[in-house]
């Protein structure tokens, strides 16, 4: 027992006489870097810094670690002999492949195998697919554009969510408004074959009551749907100039852009469907959490703090689409 207090204490005094870098492995210095650097208020381990940091160390630690030989590299025999461990990485490693090629031909995201429309897919986009993007919009836009607001708005998380479902509900009532006005135009033209106002003013034209029907309906929509990869694009441009004064300062935000257009796409797929979409943009605090309809982003509670992502529904009492992403209550 002596001679071990002996060595602690030898330990405790090297210990001491080192720098605070030679404290820690070669490989957790940029995590050391990123914790020193940090300037206060509350460390997000999500961040962008701190991710960065968590990539670096892991690269240096595989490089100082890992066998890179190739499967014809090994000699014969050698691969039978891996442990364990060197298995486990080597089979992670496989994973990670395959997500990263996942990832690059836009396919699923997670749990179902969801993925995103294809361009060709959009123009038959069924409610099914609007669902497929909310979600692909949350799991891969949705967190770049919460830390601009946390980062560079310096807001809580709450008011950060909060804003960014506040553009998403944005982006439908714009889409709702333009859909419903294109649609008039639509059945205002079809059913009178000139725009002659002289000639118009000698003829008696149907009310447009008489004229218009949930058949008819229906098949302009299915026409607007066929044509939604020529359609969107003036959609977009129509959305951004309309609302250039209130996002003036969201436009050219690059972690904030990206998440705007896909939020209007997803609003004029779900626009020109036949029945419109039911979806729940805002929860009262305090409301219950029920996880057949909601995802908890933090520790599962009894009660819901806040909606974080929308619940979709296919219609009215309809079938739930998506489930919708909650904060819940951590107070008792």
């Amino acid at each position: 027992p002596l001679v071990d207090r002996r060595r602690m204490s030898e330990d405790l005094r090297s210990s001491r006489s080192v720098s605070p870098d030679e404290a820690f492995p070669h490989w957790a210095a940029p995590i050391a870097a990123s914790v020193r650097n940090f300037k206060g208020g509350t460390l997000i381990v999500n961040s962008a810094p701190f991710r960065d940091a968590l990539v670096e160390a892991e690269r240096i630690w595989v490089e100082e670690n890992i066998d890179y030989k190739t499967e014809e590299e090994r000699a014969p025999g050698e691969r039978d002999n891996l442990t364990r461990e060197e298995r486990i990485i080597e089979l992670e490693s496989e994973l990670e492949k395959l997500r990263l090629k996942e990832r690059e031909t836009g396919r699923g995201w997670g749990a179902g195998n969801l993925h995103v429309p294809h361009p060709m897919e959009i123009n038959t986009a069924r409610p099914e697919d609007v669902a497929e993007l909310l979600s692909e919009i949350y799991k891969t836009e949705w967190q770049p554009a919460f830390e601009y607001f946390i980062y560079k708005k310096k807001v809580r998380e709450r008011e950060a969510a909060e804003e960014l479902l506040k553009l998403l509900q944005e982006c439908y009532d714009f889409c709702e408004k333009l859909s419903e006005e294109h649609l008039r135009d639509l059945t205002e033209t079809l059913f009178v074959p000139t725009s002659n106002q002289h000639l118009l003013k000698k003829i008696h034209v149907p009310n447009k009551a008489d004229i218009t029907s949930q058949h008819i309906t229906s098949d302009l929509n299915r026409l607007r749907t066929s044509a939604n990869t020529h359609i969107f694009p003036v959609v977009e441009q129509l959305f951004f100039l309309t609302e250039k004064h209130h996002l003036k300062a969201y436009i050219k935000a690059d972690n904030l852009h990206p998440f705007i257009r896909l939020c209007v796409k997803c609003a004029w797929i779900s626009s020109v469907q036949d029945r419109p979409l039911s979806i729940t943009f805002k929860l009262k605090p305090g409301s219950n959490f029920y996880p057949d309809v909601m995802i908890s982003r933090n520790a599962p509670a009894p009660e819901v703090d806040y909606l974080v992502w929308p619940i979709v529904f296919k219609y009215d009492n309809g079938p739930l689409l998506l489930k919708g992403i909650v904060h819940c209550s951590q107070l008792k």
